[in-house]
């Protein structure tokens, strides 16, 4: 059986991959029930969402870990030994794949090239933040979040990397990690260097380098390019269920994140959404994420006894929520 555990918000963004993974292989929990549990059942554990929780969670979170590790269960992404992504940017920068750095907003940074962006440490709404083009406004931006009564702390400095595939175009490379297998996923193009899934999708299918655009994404997944480095940066990090997002940059990929609690789509919808040349590629890089996913439940029956002293005022609550909460 395996898993997986997110907060409670958030719990969304796994709930077609349950499905599709099946009722007698995956279980999803969320923290707020998982801490009140002295027994927890044996099999694989994927511990997500570690930037939504506070210092004091990841601690609960790590103790359950150990626990579950102690009594013979498989646990990815053990909360004791995953980055934060803060401290990922930095790792990245210090051991040369990301070009660009990142700051703590309430340290006052100067970076030394701009544009610089503001952006928040603890989600993954990335909006639409402006580019600041030199330190003054820099500092003006800080101060006009202070002064409409936002705090700094949580907020990071970033250093702009980025790079158009095509005038007035961007992309943004996603590749998976589980349990060290690496997985070129998809290649998205937009006419933003805040790449999504564009809207204007009509302007997109009649740009005149579509057919480039296209044999990119299957070459990318086709030939699971750069998991050199992107398996050296999930091993940085302590990752090893999650996403990477990244760009090349001069031909080199830059690492922008990691996310460790990728929204899974409804296959029938994304299918349905996405071009038709995209199709079979989507789906080949879809259930290679999956296969993975299931050649790494070790099975397992049994409960594990989560004996910690330190876990012993949650363990005394009654949570409202089910346990798990929610099957596929």
């Amino acid at each position: 059986m395996i898993h997986f555990v997110t907060t409670r918000d958030h719990a969304y963004t796994m709930k077609h991959l349950a499905r599709r993974l099946g009722r007698d292989r995956c279980l999803l929990w969320q923290y707020e029930t998982l801490f009140t549990h002295p027994k927890l059942p044996t099999g694989t554990w994927v511990f997500t969402d570690h930037e939504r929780l506070s210092a004091y969670e990841i601690f609960l979170a790590s103790r359950v870990a150990h626990h579950l590790e102690q009594g013979g269960a498989r646990v990815l992404n053990h909360p004791a030994r995953v980055a934060r992504r803060f401290d990922v940017l930095r790792l990245l920068r210090e051991v040369g794949i990301n070009s660009f750095s990142a700051w703590r907003a309430e340290a006052r940074p100067r970076p030394e090239r701009f544009p610089v962006f503001i952006r928040n440490e603890y989600d993954h709404r990335a909006g639409q933040p402006m580019l600041l083009p030199d330190q003054a406004t820099l500092d003006d931006a800080l101060a006009a979040l202070q002064r409409d009564g936002n705090p700094l702390f949580g907020k990071l400095v970033v250093e702009y990397a980025g790079e158009e595939v095509s005038p007035g175009i961007w992309q943004r490379l996603q590749t998976y990690c589980v349990a060290g297998t690496i997985i070129a996923h998809t290649n998205v193009v937009d006419f933003d260097w805040v790449v999504k899934d564009t809207k204007d999708t009509k302007r997109l299918y009649e740009h005149p380098e579509f057919d480039r655009f296209i044999a990119q994404e299957q070459a990318f997944i086709s030939g699971n390019l750069h998991a050199d480095v992107l398996r050296r940066a999930f091993q940085l990090a302590g990752i090893e269920y999650g996403r990477a997002d990244f760009a090349l940059v001069d031909g080199r990929p830059q690492i922008y994140e990691i996310n460790t609690n990728p929204n899974h789509a409804d296959h029938k919808k994304l299918f349905r959404a996405i071009h038709p040349r995209r199709v079979a590629i989507q789906k080949f890089s879809e259930d290679a994420v999956q296969a993975a996913l299931l050649a790494n439940d070790i099975g397992g029956q049994g409960r594990i006894r989560i004996r910690d002293h330190l876990l012993r005022h949650q363990q005394g609550r009654r949570s409202w929520l089910p346990a798990p909460i929610w099957r596929p």
